[in-house]
């Protein structure tokens, strides 16, 4: 009898302690689980270590399929671009639909608003040491003398015409992932039309992202909103799963 009642103890004891470790197991996955994001589209780009949402009006136009950059000259990764939506028979809102050939098959692609764009660049190279700051950065691109002038180096359509820029740079917290930024709007023309833009620095020991929201200017207020929304769900990622920023 003393013998079965310690056989009942010992299993007693063996079952809260494998019940502790299955509890503490679940609240450690729960703390490391990383956060999935503010919009409703996540991308998760492992190759540079970044994570960007999006909203379900807006569509990734740009990216290599694969996730290496898509030029890498200029370093761009991927370009973002607002849909032109219209309604369904239900009255919902659903983009606007094209038919295109890709590898000899027609498929149907979301159709972008014009003249509307927001990238996001990278740079891991030659001229960028640990010991480059921020102040060092906003400093070359914003010196057209400097091998990272902005408006040479960052750009998809080439050097931009009559490229101005507006006040000094300053320095903001994304809404969401708490990054810093440095920032610097600016003014442009293309095909002879007035554009606006800003792009935004942010840096991570010997490599940065400049991410730009450019438009024609007489759309850059309409989905200025919608911008600020994107860039605040834009996260560097640590090796694994955590946010870095």
């Amino acid at each position: 009898m003393k013998l079965k009642n310690t056989l009942k103890v010992v299993i007693a004891s063996l079952l809260v302690v494998a019940c502790s470790l299955a509890i503490f197991g679940c609240v450690n996955n729960d703390i490391n689980k990383p956060v999935d994001g503010k919009l409703p589209n996540q991308l998760d780009n492992r190759r540079y270590y970044f994570q960007q949402g999006y909203r379900t009006d807006w569509d990734i136009i740009t990216q290599d399929a694969d996730r290496y950059m898509v030029n890498r000259e200029t370093g761009l990764i991927m370009t973002l671009a607002p849909l032109q939506m219209t309604k369904d028979e239900e009255g919902n809102d659903v983009p606007v639909q094209k038919a295109v050939e890709e590898n000899g098959e027609t498929v149907m692609k979301n159709v972008p608003v014009e003249n509307v764009e927001y990238c996001i660049y990278y740079y891991n190279g030659t001229g960028i040491y640990m010991t480059t700051s921020r102040a060092d950065l906003v400093r070359w691109l914003k010196d057209p003398d400097s091998d990272f002038y902005f408006n040479n180096k960052h750009n998809i359509n080439g050097p931009r015409d009559t490229f101005l820029e507006k006040g000094e740079s300053t320095i903001y917290t994304a809404k969401f992932s708490k990054l810093q930024f440095s920032t610097q709007a600016y003014t442009f023309t293309r095909d002879g039309e007035d554009w606006q833009g800003v792009y935004n620095i942010v840096m991570s020991g010997m490599e940065y992202f400049i991410v730009t929201y450019e438009a024609k200017a007489d759309l850059y207020d309409k989905y200025l909103e919608a911008y600020t929304d994107t860039i605040g769900d834009f996260r560097k990622k640590g090796w694994e799963t955590s946010d870095v920023g």
